[in-house]
């Protein structure tokens, strides 16, 4: 057997299979697969197959579920990744998948970790392979929020899209807050406060 592991999502339909990479078709999205797993999804069992990077993406249709078809769709993978000239890919729309993965992610595990401290990470973007998001509740100035962007979501879409990919954090109050730093160059109070004599 071809070494992968099935990843869970928040979608429960969806199920992300991590691959020897070597042994992956082009990335995009799959109109043909060779075998059984192509019988599968011409038969609207399997409801899409995407790649990217080290993962092929299958969702099942409404009717199915992984505790019946897992054991069978695994064995219909391995069976078609070992014959890479069976598969055909349309190409993938880069940025619609690079958003579709942010929103999963925080969605499901990174949005979770935020959630559990009392804060929420919100999707606002992806222009090329820039990610922008919003942070808000305690996550909003908090520096463990930092590590929870770049080491986990930023490392996760890179581990799929490619080191060019980079998340940032919109802030809605930069003007504010320059405006703050503005007023506190040029206000000053006017008068000192009384100062203690020193006994000495």
């Amino acid at each position: 057997m071809i070494p992968m592991h099935a990843v869970a999502t928040a979608d429960p339909q969806r199920v992300r299979w991590v691959v020897d990479a070597d042994r992956m078709p082009a990335a995009g999205r799959v109109q043909q697969a060779p075998g059984r797993l192509g019988e599968l999804r011409d038969a609207g069992i399997i409801d899409e197959l995407t790649v990217a990077g080290s993962e092929i993406a299958i969702t099942l249709s409404r009717r199915q579920n992984w505790r019946a078809r897992g054991e069978e769709i695994r064995a219909a993978l391995d069976e078609a990744l070992r014959v890479p000239a069976g598969w055909r890919v349309a190409p993938a729309e880069r940025t619609g998948d690079l958003t579709r993965a942010a929103r999963e992610l925080l969605d499901g595990p990174i949005g979770d970790i935020a959630a559990s401290h009392g804060g929420a990470i919100e999707l606002v973007g992806v222009s090329g392979d820039q990610v922008r998001v919003r942070m808000s509740g305690a996550c909003h100035g908090c520096p463990a929020s930092e590590s929870t962007l770049y080491d986990r979501l930023q490392r996760e879409l890179r581990r799929r899209f490619g080191d060019q990919v980079t998340v940032m954090v919109d802030s809605p109050s930069a003007a504010a807050s320059v405006g703050k730093t503005l007023l506190a160059l040029f206000v000053r109070p006017t008068h000192d406060p009384p100062r203690r004599r020193s006994r000495g």
